[in-house]
């Protein structure tokens, strides 16, 4: 086993880890997780809620029986935990929401943090649950990042914004994009052979919530005249779904629900794209996942794939009334053998041994 000089790394996720469950922050922590575990570095999984998901020698640790949506619910449990906690002989506390961070006292001792940027949590947060939650949130994120010592952005739009919005911590944020689960590269493909003669089928995968804009895809699946007869598979739930089947009645739309690895990896082979509709994304899982399978992705300018997209195969919207173009574009793709692939950039071989590096400047930057 490879020698590290890290010692033991305590991953905090308020993110639902349970199989099946959309969200791209829990593909990375599981990921994340199984890297240090495989590097021998002892990791504790400090999470909201159990976890059916096997991870190596990691101890897991959820703070709740059942996953709460509630994040503030979840801090609070957070700041029980802390306040028993000794923190003997951990080296690292990596976080994976800023405000996460406001459950520890800020005259606690505790080891250096890190935190890594899902996206682009400000407006998230502000987007899904109005302006005074988000009022509440900056709040916190502000002290938070007082704090960290080290920041991840999966994508350069966020580092972006937050080096401007907290400029004293510029220095701090680092650029490393997600990765894909090992796992996903030791699955045979089947993808090839000659092109299908069945109607265009589009697929979304992901949480079903308003910043997402699922119904702006189902529109653009619609109106894509020359797309004749094509279709959209939905895979995820969250709190847009009722509003989401009532739009689509009557449509070439189908609701799977959540969906496990493997049914992902049958649809990503069989599809002509992964399309996403979102102003922000950060890097998404399910956008790796799609190319390591050969299947083009469809994602709007400025999302925070666009590098991923012009490196692996697909095309990039200039909004989402480029939509319908870009699906036809991605049909070509798909039916004309592009070569759709996942750069090695993106895999947990290459993108945690950058994260090791974090972890090693935040202890010599704290030591």
């Amino acid at each position: 086993m490879p020698h590290s000089p890290i010692g033991r790394v305590v991953l905090v996720t308020g993110a639902d880890l349970r199989p099946g469950v959309p969200g791209g922050t829990r593909s990375y922590v599981l990921g994340l997780a199984r890297f240090l575990d495989g590097h021998g570095i002892p990791v504790d999984l400090v999470s909201n809620g159990a976890t059916a998901e096997t991870v190596g020698g990691c101890d897991i640790r959820p703070l709740r029986a059942v996953f709460t949506p509630s994040s503030l619910r979840f801090q609070r449990h957070l700041r029980r935990w802390a306040r028993r906690e000794a923190f003997a002989g951990v080296d690292i506390m990596h976080f994976h929401r800023p405000d996460d961070l406001a459950a520890f006292r800020r005259d606690a001792r505790i080891p250096p943090a890190v935190c890594t940027l899902h996206g682009n949590p400000h407006r998230g947060v502000r987007r899904r649950r109005g302006f005074l939650a988000g009022f509440a949130y900056d709040r916190l994120e502000a002290r938070a990042f007082a704090r960290f010592a080290a920041v991840i952005a999966v994508d350069s739009a966020t580092a972006r914004a937050y080096a401007e919005r907290y400029p004293a911590v510029a220095g701090r944020i680092h650029v490393i994009p997600n990765a894909i689960d090992d796992a996903w590269l030791e699955v045979p493909r089947r993808r090839g052979g000659e092109p299908s003669v069945r109607p265009p089928v589009f697929l979304y995968a992901g949480r079903l919530s308003p910043e997402k804009r699922v119904d702006r895809i189902i529109r653009a699946v619609a109106v894509a005249k020359e797309l004749s007869g094509a279709s959209l598979l939905i895979a995820g739930s969250g709190p847009e779904e009722p509003r989401l089947r009532s739009l689509a009645n009557g449509s070439s739309v189908r609701f799977l629900g959540n969906l496990r690895r493997e049914d992902l990896a049958r649809l990503y082979e069989t599809v002509d794209g992964l399309v996403l509709a979102s102003d922000y994304e950060g890097l998404p899982s399910v956008a790796l996942e799609a190319l390591s399978f050969g299947c083009p992705v469809v994602a709007i300018r400025g999302c925070g794939v666009d590098d991923l997209v012009r490196e692996g195969g697909g095309v990039i919207a200039d909004g989402v009334g480029g939509l319908p173009e870009a699906l036809l574009l991605a049909h070509r793709l798909h039916t004309g053998g592009s070569r759709i692939h996942l750069p090695e950039a993106y895999t947990w071989a290459q993108i945690g041994p950058r994260i090791l590096q974090v972890y090693s400047e935040a202890l010599e930057a704290t030591g």
